[in-house]
């Protein structure tokens, strides 16, 4: 089997225009950092004539297309984004600042222009009363994997009422996305929630678990939780990392790193962490300047991520991990099959 190259670690977003669902809390949507993402996005004003969730998506298929068409990406996982839960299990009253449902996520990938391209990551907390239905229930549809933002959704990896979803992710073999390190889309809720340990209990229940961002600081106050991540890659075989923010002022400096962490770098899965923008410039020092200026320039954000962190030497087998760690038979129920000739040669020599 040819794998293909699969963004792991993409977002969607919206206003709820034309019904989605979707919602941006008014005061992050107007931040510098929103505004100047929409504005990259060429996005910036759609929201005032009713369309930002259609702008998005439109743009988002776009990029994933151009990346198709040249001949580096074959398809991207998008996220739901679940409501945050008290601990009693009752939806927060006032801290939910992002929300994507599940059924919004799906619709989008079940498109028949956008088929091919896209497949969905459900997110379901597990503090809800029906969390085990709704796992149940998202995985028939078709989930490839679950996504969890623990710091800012307030939820504990470690509580044992995760552990009866640990048990259906690891029966079902769908794997359990979960950010670690640092966060700065959306307001933090409980910063020790992104430490990657509070995964043990997931991966001795036999879950693959992807390890967003691998535990890396971003900001100058976080915590660095790379050392942790890294023991965990190295013990665990069913613990993996996702190379999502990497190419950001924040995190280009551990790329160097970890591509020295023996036992480690053979555990990294590609991830973009779209809409952010990858920052070619970030690198100058490592790629000169006519290289950076040149990556700088390459359109689609999905298509600059994959070209900046092939620059620094990540290896084929980075880009083609997601094909072996999401839910059997992905692949063919998306439609998602490698479309490259340029990474045909490194994914046959895995062919079993």
């Amino acid at each position: 089997m040819r794998l293909p190259v699969i963004d792991v670690h993409t977002h969607l977003a919206g206003l709820g225009h034309g019904g989605t669902g979707c919602f941006i809390a008014p005061k992050k949507f107007r931040s510098a950092l929103y505004k100047v993402m929409r504005a990259k996005l060429g996005i910036f004003g759609a929201h005032r004539e009713g369309r930002l969730d259609q702008a998005y998506l439109e743009r988002l298929d776009r990029d994933v297309a151009v990346a198709v068409e040249n001949a580096v990406l074959d398809a991207a996982v998008v996220f739901a984004h679940e409501r945050i839960y008290t601990d009693g299990g009752e939806i927060h009253p006032s801290r939910q600042e992002l929300h994507v449902p599940n059924a919004y996520a799906f619709s989008c990938c079940e498109r028949e222009d956008m088929r091919g391209r896209l497949m969905p990551a459900m997110s379901i907390h597990p503090y809800r009363r029906d969390a085990v239905d709704e796992t149940l229930r998202w995985i028939e549809r078709g989930a490839v994997a679950m996504k969890w933002l623990p710091n800012s959704q307030n939820m504990n990896p470690a509580d044992p009422r995760c552990r009866r979803i640990y048990d259906i992710l690891a029966e079902k073999c769908v794997p359990l996305i979960a950010h670690t390190g640092g966060e700065h889309t959306v307001s933090i809720f409980r910063p020790e929630l992104g430490d990657p340990e509070l995964l043990r209990p997931a991966l001795d229940r036999g879950v693959n678990v992807i390890v967003a961002h691998c535990g890396t600081k971003s900001g100058l106050f976080d915590t660095n939780w790379l050392p942790q991540f890294c023991n965990l890659a190295r013990k665990y075989p069913n613990c993996w990392g996702d190379t999502s923010a990497f190419c950001t002022p924040g995190r280009t400096r551990w790329i160097p790193r970890i591509l020295r962490e023996e036992g480690v770098v053979e555990k990294l899965i590609h991830g973009s962490d779209y809409p952010v923008p990858p920052a070619a410039w970030t690198a100058l020092f490592t790629l000169g300047w006519n290289r950076t200026r040149e990556l700088q320039r390459v359109w689609s954000f999905l298509e600059r991520d994959i070209r900046i962190k092939r620059e620094f030497g990540m290896p084929d087998d980075v880009f083609t991990n997601a094909a072996r760690v999401l839910a059997p038979g992905s692949l063919e129920r998306w439609g998602v099959v490698n479309k490259n000739p340029l990474h045909r040669a490194a994914a046959d020599s895995h062919t079993n």
